[in-house]
C-alpha cells in the first residue's frame, strides 16, 4: 500500500499519505492511541464499500491487495453464533482457497476441525460437536478465531486487537501462538494492537500510526531485536525493550494525544450519490429481494448445508419459538369476536342465526392483517435482532473475509424462510380463529360449526369468491415483503447497539403502515 489517504465527509484527515510493505513470513505491528485510525485502517481494507456509501474520501496510489489472500481475526474473535466451535470452522474450511503448494504452502496445512483447533491448543473436547460458542473463554474464542482463518488459507492475517479481555499470560501465549502458525505455515500478519507486551511479543517490524502527521512512523529502525516471546529471549532483553516501546507510546501520546485531525474541505458528494443516500431505506428492501432470488438457488445446489443451517436458526425464531403464542392469541381473537357479534343482537335477533349469517367472514378479513402485524412485532424483529446483531459484532465482516458471501450464505436463506414461515403462521392464525369460532359456537348448542366457519376459505359463494381471493393475494404478498423488509433492515449497516433497536422498530413501524395501506387499497378496489 502507497500513499493512502482516508478523510470523514466533514473533511477530517484520519489517514494521511500512509505506506505499508509486508513480506513473506513477516509480522507486523501497528500501534496507536485512540482515534489515530487503527479501526479506519481495517475497514479501509474490509469494508471499502460501506466507507464509499458513507461519503468518505479514501484514495491510495496503490493498493497491490488480493481480497482472497487476506484474512481477518475482528476484536473479541467474532465466532458465528449460529454455528458451533466445529461448525465455524467447517465453514472456513469449506470456503479456503486452494492451496497453491507454493513457498510457504507448509505441511499439514489440510484436515478437519479437530486438526485446526489443535493447532491453536485446543483439546478435542472443544472440538466435539455440539460445543457453544457462548461457552469459551476468551482466550478460547480468540484462539478458534485465529484457527479459523488460519484454516481459511489466507496468506496474509489481518488481526484487529486480538488481545482485548485477556490478562498477561493469556497475551503471552497468544502471541507465541501467531508467532508459530506465521512460521509453520509461511503466511505473513499485520496485528493493530495497544496492547504493547503482544505487540513486542511478536513483532518482526513495529509502526506507530502517528497522531502528529497520520501515517506511520517505524519505532526503532535497525534496533529492534524482533520478537521477543521467540525461543532464547532473555528476559532481561525482553524487559528492557518492553519498557523502551512503552515508553516511546507514552511519550507520543502524551505530545500529541490530544492533536485533533487535521481539517481538509469537505467532501462534495455528487447529486446522485446525496439521492441515493436517501433513496436507499425504501429500495433496499426490493433489493433484497432481489440478490436473495438471484443467489438461493444456487446456494441450496452448492451449499444445501449451508442453507439448512441459516433456515434452521430463523425457522426456530420465526416459528418454533412463538408458535404457542400465535396459537393462543388467535383463538381469544377468534372467540372474541363471535361472542361480541352473539351478544348484540338484540331482542328477537338469536345469536345462532347471527353467526350462521356471518359464517367466516370475519377470518377472511381479519387474519390476514392481523397474522401480518404480530408477525412482523414477533418473529419479524428476532431476526432482525440476529441480523443486526452479526453486523454490530463484525460477523458479517468476518465472513467476508473468509470469503463466504453474505447475500448467498445468510440473506438468501434467511429472507426464504421468513417468508414461509409466515405462510404457515397465516394458516396457524386462521386455524386459531376457527377454533375460538367453534367454542362460541359451541356454547349456542350450535351442531358440527366446522362447515361454518370455513366455507368461506374452501367453498366460498360465488359473490363472496373475490374476498377470500383478496384475502389469500394479501397474505401472499405480506409473507415476502415482510422477509425482504426485515432482511434488508437487519442486514443494514450497525454502528452501536442502537442502531439494532432502531432496525427492530423501523421494520415494524415500515411493515404496519404497509400492511395497513395495502388492506385499505385492495378493500376498496374489491368493493368497487
Amino acid at each position: 500500500m502507497r500513499g493512502l489517504r482516508v478523510a470523514l465527509p466533514d473533511g477530517r484527515v484520519l489517514i494521511d499519505d500512509l505506506s505499508l510493505a509486508v513480506a513473506p513470513g513477516e509480522v507486523v505491528v501497528l500501534l496507536g492511541g485512540s482515534g489515530a485510525g487503527k479501526s479506519t485502517f481495517a475497514r479501509v481494507l474490509f469494508e471499502p464499500d460501506e466507507l464509499a456509501r458513507g461519503g468518505w474520501d479514501v484514495r491510495s496510489e496503490q493498493l497491490a491487495l488480493d481480497r482472497d489472500d487476506l484474512g481477518l481475526v475482528p476484536q473479541r474473535g467474532a465466532l458465528f453464533d449460529h454455528l458451533d466451535v466445529a461448525g465455524n470452522l467447517e465453514l472456513a474450511l469449506s470456503h479456503a482457497r486452494p492451496a497453491d503448494g507454493g513457498e510457504g504452502g507448509g505441511e499439514g496445512v489440510g484436515g478437519d476441525a479437530a486438526a485446526w483447533l489443535a493447532r491453536v491448543g485446543l483439546d478435542e473436547n472443544v472440538a466435539r460437536r455440539g460445543t457453544a460458542v457462548g461457552s469459551l473463554s476468551g482466550g478460547q474464542a480468540q484462539r478458534v478465531a485465529v484457527a479459523r482463518v488460519l484454516a481459511s488459507r489466507r496468506r496474509l492475517l489481518f488481526l484487529d486487537e486480538p488481545s482485548v479481555g485477556l490478562d498477561p499470560h493469556r497475551v503471552r501465549a497468544l502471541a507465541r501462538l501467531i508467532r508459530q502458525q506465521v512460521s509453520a505455515l509461511g503466511i505473513s500478519a499485520i496485528v493493530v494492537t495497544h496492547d504493547i507486551a503482544l505487540a513486542a511479543g511478536v513483532a518482526d517490524r513495529l509502526f506507530l500510526l502517528s497522531l502528529e502527521h497520520r501515517r506511520l512512523e517505524q519505532l526503532f529502525p535497525g534496533e529492534w531485536p524482533g520478537p521477543l516471546e521467540a525461543d532464547g529471549v532473555a528476559e532481561s532483553v525482553r524487559g528492557h525493550w518492553l519498557l523502551a516501546l512503552e515508553d516511546a507510546l507514552c511519550d507520543h501520546l502524551e505530545e500529541h494525544g490530544e492533536t485533533p485531525p487535521p481539517r481538509g474541505p469537505a467532501s462534495a458528494r455528487p447529486w446522485w450519490r446525496r439521492a441515493a443516500a436517501v433513496a436507499e431505506p425504501f429500495l433496499r428492501p426490493f433489493a433484497v429481494a432481489a440478490w436473495s432470488l438471484r443467489h438461493l438457488p444456487g446456494q441450496v445446489v452448492r451449499r444445501p448445508r449451508d442453507a439448512a443451517t441459516v433456515a434452521r436458526r430463523v425457522v426456530a425464531q420465526t416459528l418454533l419459538r412463538p408458535l404457542l403464542f400465535y396459537a393462543i392469541v388467535s383463538v381469544l381473537i377468534g372467540y372474541t369476536v363471535l361472542y361480541v357479534v352473539s351478544e348484540i343482537g338484540g331482542a328477537g335477533v338469536r345469536p345462532d342465526a347471527l353467526l350462521r349469517q356471518i359464517g367466516g367472514a370475519h377470518i377472511i378479513a381479519l387474519a390476514p392483517a392481523l397474522s401480518a402485524i404480530l408477525f412482523v412485532a414477533a418473529s419479524g424483529s428476532a431476526t432482525n435482532a440476529w441480523l443486526g446483531s452479526m453486523g454490530l459484532g463484525r460477523q458479517t465482516v468476518a465472513l467476508e473475509a473468509l470469503g463466504v458471501n453474505q447475500r448467498a450464505y445468510l440473506w438468501a436463506p434467511a429472507w426464504t424462510t421468513v417468508a414461509l414461515a409466515y405462510l404457515c403462521v397465516a394458516a396457524v392464525f386462521a386455524l386459531g380463529t376457527i377454533a375460538g369460532g367453534m367454542l362460541v359456537c359451541r356454547s349456542l348448542g350450535m351442531s358440527d360449526p366446522w362447515p361454518l366457519l370455513t366455507a368461506e376459505i374452501v367453498d366460498p359463494r360465488p359473490e363472496r369468491a373475490a374476498y377470500t381471493a383478496r384475502a389469500c393475494f394479501l397474505v401472499w404478498m405480506y409473507a415476502w415483503g415482510i422477509a425482504s423488509d426485515v432482511v434488508a433492515k437487519g442486514s443494514a449497516p450497525k454502528p452501536d447497539a442502537d442502531a439494532v433497536t432502531r432496525g427492530m422498530t423501523a421494520s415494524v413501524v415500515s411493515c404496519t403502515l404497509w400492511v395497513v395501506a395495502l388492506e385499505l387499497v385492495t378493500v376498496i378496489w374489491v368493493l368497487r
